[in-house]
């Protein structure tokens, strides 16, 4: 009965309250730990009614188009704090403690109420106290400002090596490897399309992957892109790999699920392929700065491989068909200090299978030199990733 009553007054509270019109943007810098996934969706939803963005990150050199608002728990009650860009402080409010077990609607409106009573008369809810004011929820005076919080939203983009649906904002390069050997470099062109480029330590093969984002909403996305692969240092081999993916989910918790269609040339290592690709992917939150995530492909490859004739010494290419389901799970750990900067930990793994080899090749005439290994293998993975951008 007493949430029931809770709610009722702050709707109505809500509903007195004239809309925002200050700045045209809100960074939420999160220290309390109770702005939930959820939480955050429902007032996101009442700041834009407002016509007012709800994000946590900033383009510094529209810094003034921001309010600047943090939480934090002190004796168990809920203080909000709300900045200018100039770090001035806006304005402070205790929310109390029922919000700390208040359902996720009702601390969305209060911490709605709170922020609209600030920043329509900035100044008026700051306490009359010598005491030093709190630190501001983000710092301006520097040119490359450093957030407290993990924001896992920096990552979303990637998996260990596949993307997700969501695109780089324009202007970002955000940089991958796996062991230091694989180097893999992404480009936000647009709002909604990227390009990047990777390869080897040798430099073998070269590869190019445009991603054209189709956001679907706040949670959701469909992409389309492609992987083009070639073979450098006079090796012939040519790929190609066309997909679309979509991801559910947010920042914090999402999966993808992709299609693909591969096609491979007839190389020195491959025979022509028309093959489907599947992939499903994802990545759960197990703290702040900790992230479960895993991806995984299912597909058939026609691998070329050599017989030799046993009496006249003669030799032929054939082509034999491989089944594979490849994958790589482990956790992503987001530095505290520089969230731009994550590491990837887990195990990579595989399940091969082979075609027959074509009767031809009998083995009382023949002896073949096939991939023989067939089964379940899995190995340790590393990787290393950093953004770039204009934000950070």
């Amino acid at each position: 009965m007493k949430k029931l009553f809770l709610f009722a007054a702050v709707q109505i509270a809500i509903i007195a309250v004239p809309p925002l019109t200050a700045q045209t943007k809100l960074a939420l810098n999160d220290q309390s730990g109770l702005i939930t996934p959820e939480v955050e969706t429902f007032l996101k939803e009442r700041l834009e009614a407002d016509g007012i963005e709800l994000t946590t990150m900033v383009d510094y050199r529209k810094k003034c188009d921001y309010w600047f608002a943090g939480t934090s728990v002190l004796n168990n009650e809920l203080i909000l704090t709300v900045n200018d860009c100039h770090d001035k402080p806006a304005g402070i409010r205790n929310i109390g403690t029922r919000v700390m077990t208040a359902a996720d609607n009702e601390k969305a409106l209060l911490l709605y109420f709170a922020i609209s009573e600030i920043v329509k008369e900035p100044g008026k809810f700051l306490p009359v106290t010598e005491k030093p004011a709190p630190e501001p929820a983000y710092s301006t005076r520097t040119s490359a400002p450093v957030l407290e919080q993990v924001d896992p939203g920096i990552h979303k983009t990637r998996y260990f090596f596949s993307p997700s649906s969501f695109s780089l904002e324009e202007g970002e390069l955000y940089y991958n490897t796996l062991y230091f050997f694989t180097h893999d470099l992404q480009y936000g062109v647009s709002e909604n399309f990227s390009i990047g480029m990777g390869t080897t330590i040798g430099m073998w093969p070269f590869y190019l992957t445009p991603k054209l984002s189709i956001p679907v909403n706040d949670i959701s996305s469909f992409a389309l892109g492609d992987l083009l692969m070639i073979g450098t240092w006079g090796t012939k081999f040519f790929g190609n790999l066309l997909y679309a993916t979509y991801t559910v989910g947010g920042e914090r918790k999402n999966m993808t699920v992709g299609g693909g269609y591969l096609y491979t040339g007839d190389g020195e290592i491959t025979s022509t392929t028309h093959t489907p690709v599947l992939n499903l992917s994802g990545l759960a939150e197990f703290s702040d700065h900790i992230y479960f995530i895993s991806e995984n492909y299912i597909t058939q490859v026609a691998l070329k491989e050599t017989a030799y004739h046993k009496t006249d010494y003669r030799s032929e290419i054939y082509s034999r068909n491989m089944f594979a389901i490849f994958g790589m799970s482990g956790f992503r750990f987001i530095n505290r200090r520089k969230d731009v900067i994550s590491w990837q930990l887990g195990l990579a793994y595989l399940y091969s299978s082979f075609g027959p080899v074509p009767d031809k090749y009998n083995p009382i005439f023949w002896e073949t030199y096939t991939s023989s290994f067939g089964g379940f293998m899995a190995f340790p993975i590393i990787g290393y990733t950093r953004k770039f951008g204009m934000k950070y």
